[in-house]
């Protein structure tokens, strides 16, 4: 056979298939009536036009350090440089996202400041703050609205909570079915709405709930009528009017502080309740201003939605 000729694919197989049999490389090009350097070449290198794979920059993290960013983000809202800044990482905030992507355990995503506002939006909300300028929101406020909780950032169960609050105190939590209707919705106002309102009878009560469908139902708004309940109208689109929202931010806060995690929805639903009755009981004793600080920043919610044109507001 002429030198220099290129290995047929047959030869090729038979070198691999010789060579796994323990052949040495001197005994393979005598088989095969080859000189022994083209089978030497050819043993070092079987795919010689093949480009070989850059390996890229040396990973930053250890497998230490990714399972502490693991821990850290778990069932938190931490930013990428707030774990950055609590495990002291000499890395950039994308390597700590990169590591957090890894893991198929964790959903992160990046939260929207405020909901989209169009022309219509800003402004039914420029008209409801200049309706509003001159509330008493200590007298005649009542908030509500939902939330869901999980036990784990990235799955199992999960809880929708309702709660509401007003000058006057804290209404009972109810645990609540995550696809209600409108006749579920008032079941709930039934069992935790009414009493509390019948235990202030005195009082005049003005109800905040936002524009979901089951609120604004044909049957809810009956609901509210027979029950003598005034319903305040309220634009779309704009939690940052309302102080639920930074009640729920600090129960969440509460619920999943250092980490924490929940074996069960039966737990999470114990720390759930604990926490609102300790919001509730610090409110009562005025242990902090928290909650009453939030009723009283209505006046400059109202202020700043009217100075932005109905636009989204720093709250």
């Amino acid at each position: 056979m002429p030198r220099g000729k290129l290995l047929t694919d047959t030869e090729k197989a038979s070198i691999l298939a010789l060579k796994t049999a323990g052949w040495s490389n001197r005994k393979v090009a005598d088989h095969l009536h080859r000189s022994k350097h083209c089978i030497d070449e050819f043993v070092s290198n079987p795919n010689p036009n093949k480009v070989p794979k850059k390996k890229g920059p040396k990973n930053k993290l250890d497998a230490r350090a990714k399972r502490a960013i693991i821990r850290t983000a778990s069932n938190t809202m931490k930013s990428c440089n707030d774990i950055k800044q609590e495990l002291n990482l000499n890395v950039s905030k994308w390597t700590v996202w990169r590591a957090l992507k890894e893991d198929p355990n964790i959903v992160r995503a990046v939260m929207r400041p405020a909901p989209s506002l169009t022309d219509f939006h800003k402004k039914c909300r420029l008209d409801f703050a200049k309706a509003n300028m001159s509330t008493d929101w200590n007298k005649h406020d009542l908030r509500k609205d939902k939330l869901v909780f999980s036990k784990r950032n990235f799955g199992g169960g999960s809880l929708m909570i309702w709660a509401a609050f007003c000058s006057a105190g804290f209404l009972k939590i109810a645990f609540v079915s995550h696809r209600m209707n409108s006749s579920d919705y008032q079941q709930v106002l039934q069992d935790n709405l009414i009493p509390f309102c019948h235990r202030f009878s005195r009082r005049q009560f003005l109800f905040q709930q936002d524009n979901a469908a089951i609120h604004t139902s044909r049957s809810t708004l009956d609901w509210f009528n027979s029950k003598k309940i005034d319903v305040m109208s309220w634009p779309a689109h704009s939690p940052d009017i309302n102080p639920m929202e930074n009640v729920w931010g600090e129960l969440v806060r509460r619920v999943y502080r250092q980490g924490k995690q929940y074996g069960s929805t039966g737990q999470l639903k114990t720390a759930i309740q604990d926490e609102w009755e300790l919001l509730e009981d610090e409110f009562k004793t005025k242990a902090t201003q928290y909650v009453q600080n939030l009723i009283n920043s209505m006046p400059n919610r109202i202020y700043d939605v009217i100075t932005s044109n109905g636009a989204a507001t720093k709250y």
